[in-house]
């Protein structure tokens, strides 16, 4: 196999270890390319009996020890690694501690007891590696911090998490397993598998597990039920955002995998869990910002990668809220950028491998990456100037989210029903807007992510229409925001279409009564609300919708109510059309009231007539609600 040499080879030393390397290679070692197994979804490649459990220890760059004890030909070993380049390894080394291990005990120690610490903690690390640049020198940087450490003829990990004042390592340390996952996309014929091959000969000489999928094993999905799923794949067309949906589902199934099984018995241990490390670097945080300014997302979120995801279970039968068999999507390298490691590898002679799709302007990160940020940078007046503006949007970004949020979600907490969105009144707010955005996403389970624009088509109805009272807007994957009155309601197509509600509120007016006023057949109403529910929200249900509650017709005023479903047996409904009835409900927040019922015959009944509560009968001379009412076809 060619694989990409690099040519500018500064240092002496770093020359020699690669010329012995490329010796080596053409002197009898002996590539074993893997055939396409069309119907295998993953190989795992061992080899030992059983995947190596290496300690991962994190000493300080003065006193770095021997990277691993490979078995493998000659390699760049820790003491290595050029001087000047060496920043690349304490990067990672404070991202894996400060920004995954260290918050993940503190999180797992208020909740467990104390015999549950980082002593006996082991973390699965799963290193996404395609076998470019980024991803190889995440791969030789995390490597460089691995020693094997036998314990009782057990080979395992640490990872020294506290530091003292004086700077040193502290002693309390996190057993850890490396593992190394490929996807070979299958796109670029024998440079695909090339990079398979490279990527496996570097885990083959360090005894790390590896683990390859192929994107001709994939079983694509089409159902439309995971078209909206984050992770799903759906039809078996390449590209760039169907392979992402796919490379993190298998990655989690993995992780899940690795995490959870323990003595080839799927268990949950709950001193195990597990994060994914991705090579995203500073310059791809930077793009992402402006890829989600060109997409016009909301200013509380734009902003660049996050270091850790939020935590997701492992755990998939697990109804526990606080299983601590979790794991993360964790990004190391943040703090550095493309140049610090492209000098990195080139200064200690380390091969990878160049994905030629990356040099065309196909993608529109690419094009970002090559054309956009090449003129921001000219225009800004340089590197430093252009990357301080981004570090401004990203921390003034982050602040808004982190008001909006907490305010947000103190609003959500405070409203009557969570599987309602309640409108505070006729004007919405950029509070308001962020907390529908926190609740669309919370009550679709994420499936549902509402852009600005989407955002601003129901604040522009609700502001500039605020007599209609009823409406429907589609937001697009399959999904429509619904007003009742004031509350927003969110209907997925798959729910029936004889489901919609006959009638809807198109306008309600507050006028002053006349006995001479004649109402429009059955579209109009004219009501009166007592003065404690002038504020309460009046929308269309049906009978089945509010319960068999009671209800007081007119002609029994000065009675006692009867129950709903007992007027409709009196008006002789049919007993299959009386959970269908239509009603005029009000409510304060926390239960409905029947306003009015619409008495109808049958289906092709036309003179159909509604009731009035007799608590909501109008007066003369009295303030009133007129009510407009439409009626689907």
């Amino acid at each position: 196999m060619s694989y990409y040499l690099l040519s500018r080879l500064r240092p002496l030393r770093a020359s020699a270890i690669l010329f012995t390397n490329i010796v080596s290679a053409f002197s009898g070692f002996h590539w074993q390319h893997p055939p396409h197994h069309l119907s295998l979804q993953r190989q795992l490649v061992h080899h030992q009996d059983v995947p190596c459990y290496v300690s991962m220890q994190f000493p300080s760059i003065h006193t770095r020890a021997l990277s691993c004890a490979a078995t493998g030909r000659d390699r760049i070993v820790a003491n290595d690694f050029a001087s000047q380049n060496v920043q690349i390894i304490p990067a990672v080394r404070s991202s894996l501690r400060d920004d995954l291990i260290r918050p993940h005990i503190d999180t797992i120690s208020t909740t467990k007891t104390s015999e549950c610490s980082q002593d006996i903690t082991t973390v699965v690390l799963l290193l996404a590696v395609s076998g470019g640049s980024d991803s190889v020198a995440l791969f030789h940087a995390v490597t460089a911090l691995l020693r094997k450490t036998n314990d009782d003829s057990t080979q395992h990990t640490s990872i020294s998490l506290n530091l003292d004042n004086d700077g040193t390592d502290g002693s309390k340390e996190v057993k850890c397993e490396l593992h190394v996952a490929h996807f070979n996309h299958e796109q670029r014929g024998d440079n695909s598998d090339g990079d398979e091959a490279f990527v496996q000969r570097l885990c083959a000489e360090r005894d790390i597990p590896f683990h390859k999928y192929f994107w001709s094993d994939e079983e694509f999905s089409s159902s439309k039920d995971e078209r909206n799923d984050e992770n799903a794949v759906s039809g078996n067309s390449f590209t760039q955002d169907i392979a992402r949906k796919w490379r993190r589902r298998k990655l989690r199934d993995l992780l899940s995998d690795l995490v959870l099984q323990t003595n080839n018995n799927t268990m949950c241990d709950s001193n195990r869990w597990g994060a994914i490390l991705t090579a995203h670097h500073g310059d791809d945080s930077d793009e992402t910002i402006l890829l989600k300014l060109l997409r016009g997302s909301h200013l509380s979120n734009l902003r660049g990668m996050e270091a850790r995801s939020e935590k997701f279970d492992l755990a998939t039968d697990s109804s526990s809220s606080s299983s601590t068999c979790v794991g993360y999507f964790a990004k190391p390298m943040l703090q550095l950028r493309k140049n610090d490691i492209t000098k990195f590898l080139e200064s200690n002679a380390l091969e990878w491998r160049e994905d030629e799709s990356n040099a065309t302007n196909k993608y529109k990160r690419n094009k970002v990456r090559k054309e956009l940020i090449p003129l921001m940078r000219e225009l800004a007046g340089g590197e430093q100037a252009l990357q301080k503006r981004f570090n401004n949007i990203d921390q003034q970004s982050r602040a808004i989210s982190k008001d909006l949020k907490e305010r947000a979600t103190s609003y959500l907490a405070s409203m009557p029903s969570q599987s309602e969105f309640w409108l505070p009144g006729d004007e919405v707010d950029i509070l308001c807007e962020e907390a529908f955005y926190i609740w669309a996403s919370k009550v679709t389970d994420r499936k549902l992510q509402l852009s600005y624009d989407q955002i601003n088509r129901i604040k522009f109805q609700v502001e500039n229409y605020p007599g209609k009272l009823q409406w429907t807007i589609d937001v697009g994957d399959f999904w429509r925001v619904q007003r009742n009155g004031n509350v927003l309601t969110l209907v997925h197509e798959t729910e029936s279409i004889s489901d919609s509600l006959p009638w809807y509120i198109v306008e309600t007016k507050h006028v002053l009564f006349d006995v001479n006023d004649q109402l429009e057949s059955d579209t109009e109403l004219i009501i009166k609300l007592p003065p404690k529910m002038e504020s309460s929200s009046l929308s269309m249900k049906r009978v089945k919708d509010v319960g068999n509650i009671r209800f007081l017709p007119q002609w029994r005023k000065g009675r006692s109510p009867i129950k709903i479903k007992e007027l409709l047996r009196g008006q002789k409904i049919p007993l299959h059309l009386r959970d269908e009835t239509s009603v005029l409900c009000i409510s304060d927040g926390s239960e409905d009231q029947i306003v009015a019922v619409y008495i109808q015959q049958s289906d092709e009944d036309t003179n159909g007539k509604w009731i009035i509560h007799s608590d909501f009968e109008p007066t003369r001379g009295n303030s009133v609600t007129r009510i407009t009412l439409g009626k689907h076809d």
